[in-house]
């Protein structure tokens, strides 16, 4: 049996009421904060860009786009819903090394929509798609040490994701395992080829940040739409070598990572942010918080702080060189996201923690800028030992913890702080995100974009989407904000 098999098999299996209830719950929180993300990007430039293709190609009033009045075509509802829900860097995040979520629930909803699907349908179209993302993922094999020095791949891909985005869109259309084999073999020949090239050595993005978020969700979802009509796809697609996993410019992969057999549910592993920005600014947010407020420390007082980061982070000329500007373009929240200064600042400054961290007066705030001056990167011997460890001897190849060493100067006097403290974790109770961890994101990220009553409404429906009768006509019109 192929993989391609092994995976349609495992998703058809899936069965809400077979669950454990603690990954029914999660995935909900998961699917909730994936909504939130892109609602708060709706008003963003670069969503409104977005919106303005999705409306100009238009086609039947299938499924919602967030921000756009008019409904459109499922295909394009996908492709622009996919691109807001990753726009402030502010989704879920797998083993400190990617966001899928938002492909699958782009390519989910606007399906669930299409088809006029139940709560209960896309929920496990959801989760389904998620856990292939996993372990295409896991597999994918992304980082190596040449010695002791690390390395990304210097090709990276996300097409991988398509093949969770066309299980998502092929589980709520009720296709068969050979439909659905069909069209994860075709998202093998049209998920996007890897662009990502040189990514550590970038000093700006242009309008993607490294990935095609949008082109990704659509190609999963036309690939069950044409599998759906009878197109054939390849099979074998994901079990030649070299194959797929070369073409994504992955450097081979952990093909026993792929292993459905288990009863392991890898979306409770993954972790949620509490801030729009890279995963790898959050431990030395929560650290510099968490110090202001033990020691009651005016900005005033702070000499300067420097933060020591792990080897992918430093690898990275973003981190390694921060610039002192963020041009004011749609851009804007894709710069500003990987600006550690910037970023901590903000945070100490007190900002809103939302797509308003992006605002042309806050990108222009003196402010801001004069204590981000003050806040430096270096790279930590002792985390690079750790990292290295996990990456070549852990059974999944990847570091769980994102620890922060840093040292705060205030008045003269040096505080050397450790942690691996990060909210949204889900390594243990403190730290993993709940219902109420949630709901307070979305009071933040969506002030302005939806009222307090209309974030109540989308708070309890997903929290009891299993008993939804019809996503378009319930779920939908809460989703349907102003831009």
């Amino acid at each position: 049996m192929g993989q391609l098999e092994k995976f349609a098999e495992y998703a058809l299996a899936i069965r809400l009421a077979d669950l454990p209830v603690e990954v029914l719950d999660y995935a909900k929180i998961v699917f909730l904060d994936t909504l939130v993300c892109g609602l708060a990007a709706c008003r963003l430039e670069r969503s409104a860009i977005t919106r303005r293709v999705a409306a100009r190609l238009a086609g039947p009033a299938d499924a919602t786009v967030f921000g756009l009045e008019q409904k459109v075509a499922s295909a394009n509802a996908a492709y622009a819903n996919a691109e807001m829900m990753n726009a402030l860097d502010a989704d879920e995040t797998f083993y400190n090394a990617a966001h899928f979520a938002a492909i699958v629930l782009a390519a989910s909803l606007a399906e669930a929509e299409r088809l006029c699907s139940s709560g209960a349908d896309i929920l496990k179209a959801f989760i389904a798609g998620f856990e292939i993302n996993a372990r295409l993922n896991l597999a994918s094999k992304l980082m190596e040490y040449d010695g002791e020095q690390f390395r990304w791949s210097p090709l990276v891909g996300t097409g991988t994701d398509a093949f969770g985005a066309a299980v998502a869109a092929s589980s709520l259309a009720g296709q068969s395992r050979e439909q659905m084999v069909n069209a994860m073999g075709l998202a093998g020949w049209t998920a996007p080829t890897p662009k990502a090239a040189n990514m550590s050595s970038r000093s700006e993005f242009n309008s993607f940040k490294y990935a095609p978020y949008g082109s990704v969700a659509q190609a999963g979802l036309m690939a069950s739409l044409l599998a759906q009509e009878g197109y054939i796809g390849e099979h074998e697609v994901l079990d030649s070598i070299p194959g797929f996993f070369e073409a994504q410019g992955y450097m081979g992969a952990y093909r026993e990572l792929l292993d459905c057999a288990s009863e392991k549910w890898w979306i409770m592993d993954t972790a949620l942010k509490p801030y729009p920005s890279c995963r790898f600014t959050h431990a030395a947010i929560d650290a510099v918080l968490d110090f202001q407020k033990k020691h009651e420390v005016s900005i005033e007082d702070i000499d300067s702080i420097v933060i020591r980061l792990n080897p992918i982070a430093y690898s990275t000329r973003f981190f390694r060189e921060p610039a002192t500007s963020i041009a004011q373009d749609h851009r804007a929240p894709l710069h500003g996201a990987f600006n550690i200064p910037y970023i901590t600042a903000l945070a100490l400054l007190g900002h809103r923690r939302g797509p308003d961290w992006y605002d042309p007066s806050v990108l222009n705030d003196a402010s801001v800028w004069a204590l981000a001056l003050r806040i430096s990167t270096l790279p930590d011997e002792g985390l690079a030992r750790r990292w290295r460890e996990d990456v070549l001897h852990s059974p999944i190849h990847r570091p769980r913890f994102n620890r922060v060493v840093m040292a705060i100067t205030v008045r003269g006097e040096c505080h050397e702080i450790t942690s691996d403290h990060n909210q949204g974790d889900p390594w243990s109770k403190e730290t993993r995100a709940d219902w109420r961890w949630v709901k307070c994101k979305m009071a933040d990220f969506l002030d302005g974009i939806l009222s307090e009553q209309q974030q109540e409404k989308l708070y309890s429906l997903v929290r009891n989407l299993e008993c939804v009768g019809n996503i378009k006509t319930q779920l939908s019109p809460l989703l349907e904000v102003s831009a």
